[in-house]
């Protein structure tokens, strides 16, 4: 398995859904529980359909047997984002999107940014797999002591966050770049930068959420 797509539970707005759509190409689609509406809407068919389905409440009629149905108790020790995360990772996926249209529950979004170094921890000299999580609007990846790069990003709003006590940031291909700043948790000068180069980067060593704002907001 190369790469797949997640989609959580949300509201799926129809003129979203072409994009959504070039997601899923030469991907390995996951529906989380109540994500099958993104299915629904789209006609696309979904190659796992995964949850305990609390939100979807019960296993959508019409389905065949492209698809497979993993059920889970309510009683779990994991989510189901998390159970569906675990699925891609023994399944060896190189990239990992986690489709969230929005913030929604806020114990649910933080549980599911805390997921992303999961991902990292899971990396050998084999397997480094990949893993943002995305919307029509944005994308937030997790870097430890790496580089994240953008390609045709001009006018992106651009965010570090520290997560470590303190992180070394440079960037190249925006409004502000940095070599070498030194940022400390829980300060913002680091926050709504912009990109405004074809090529930009931003390289942490530390920990650190880099987020991305598409466009104009």
């Amino acid at each position: 398995m190369k790469d797949c797509v997640l989609f959580l539970p949300g509201r799926y707005d129809l003129r979203q859904i072409p994009y959504y759509k070039t997601i899923c190409r030469d991907r390995f689609k996951i529906a989380v529980d109540g994500g099958y509406s993104f299915f629904a809407k789209s006609g696309i068919v979904p190659d796992l359909l995964l949850g305990d389905f609390d939100s979807l409440r019960r296993r959508p009629k019409g389905l065949t047997s492209k698809t497979e149905v993993l059920t889970f108790s309510r009683d779990k020790d994991k989510t189901d984002t998390h159970l569906a995360l675990d699925y891609c990772l023994e399944a060896g996926a190189q990239r990992i999107d986690i489709v969230q249209t929005m913030v929604g529950e806020p114990d649910h979004f933080t549980a599911n940014l805390l997921l992303m170094p999961v991902v990292r921890d899971s990396r050998t000299d084999e397997y480094s797999p990949s893993v943002r999580l995305i919307n029509h609007k944005s994308e937030i990846r997790y870097v430890r002591d790496g580089c994240v790069s953008y390609r045709k990003a001009v006018g992106d709003r651009l965010s570090v966050i520290p997560l470590s006590s303190g992180i070394k940031l440079t960037t190249h291909g925006t409004a502000f770049d940095v070599s070498g700043l030194r940022v400390r948790r829980g300060e913002t000068v680091s926050a709504r930068n912009r990109i405004v180069e074809g090529e930009a980067s931003v390289e942490i060593g530390g920990e650190a959420f880099v987020f991305r704002l598409f466009g104009r907001w």
